[in-house]
């Protein structure tokens, strides 16, 4: 994938990977439980990536290997972006990032 299509596909999921980055950083017990939920689905996957060879950024495995036909996604990101969904339909997006950004703002996080 060349330098142009890298970035238009982490622009396009900006949100999601902001998402998972905050969820990451500011853990809260129900997301962790989503996470960790999603990521004992993901460890029995055949896109399961723990050596990083098919991940989108290098260094952020274990992914979902893109070179396989996943998404390339860091599993740590994806699994806490609560409107991110499995590109193999194992596990749905618990709400959009419209309905996220709505419960942030009356939660005032």
């Amino acid at each position: 994938m060349g330098l142009k299509a890298n970035i238009f596909k982490i622009w396009k999921s900006k949100g999601q990977i902001l998402e998972g980055i905050k969820n990451s950083v500011f853990k809260k017990e129900d997301v962790e439980a989503v996470a960790e939920y999603r990521l004992s689905i993901c460890k029995k996957c055949k896109l399961y990536d723990e050596e990083g060879e098919g991940c989108f950024i290098p260094g952020t495995q274990p992914c979902c290997n893109e070179k396989k036909g996943g998404c390339g996604c860091s599993l740590s990101l994806k699994t806490r972006a609560l409107s991110s969904d499995c590109p193999l339909n194992k596990w749905k997006a618990e709400m959009t990032e419209e309905e996220e950004d709505w419960l942030n703002e009356k939660l005032g996080i």
